[in-house]
């Protein structure tokens, strides 16, 4: 069902990209909500993996749970659209949004390299997302 999710996003941006249709905000924020909504299963997925041991542990507990964050997330999506939202608020929420995806990620992969000793990954994940949003940030200019 997640990667589903990721599909219409997928098919709206290549089929606005070769020339189909013109991409709209509307699908922009639907399209990107349930994409969004469920790239937080995937990264509960990895947090949840264990090398060694069984991986039987569902991402969520029912379709209900997942159906709630799609419906959170489109609902914030269409007050921004509709001009209803704070956008301090989203802003300072997407942007540690973006930190915490990084560190997540980092801190899975040093997690998963290390195996079983016990190390600050925390610390170092938080450092490494920093670091990567400076380099792209310098990047953009």
């Amino acid at each position: 069902m997640g990667a589903c999710a990721f599909l219409p996003i997928s098919i709206d941006g290549a089929f606005s990209y070769l020339g189909f249709w013109e991409s709209t905000q509307l699908s922009r924020v639907v399209t990107g909500a349930l994409a969004g909504a469920s790239l937080t299963g995937f990264l509960l997925l990895g947090a949840n993996f264990n090398v060694t041991g069984e991986n039987d542990r569902p991402i969520f507990q029912s379709l209900q749970e997942q159906m709630g964050l799609i419906a959170v997330t489109l609902f914030w999506g269409l007050l921004l659209w509709k001009n209803a939202g704070n956008y301090f608020i989203s802003s300072v929420v997407f942007s540690m949004g973006v930190i915490l995806f990084w560190t997540n990620l980092i801190y899975l992969v040093m997690k998963n390299l290390a195996g079983e000793r016990k190390l600050p990954f925390w610390q170092y994940s938080f450092l490494g997302s920093i670091l990567i949003i400076l380099a792209i940030g310098v990047l953009r200019l």
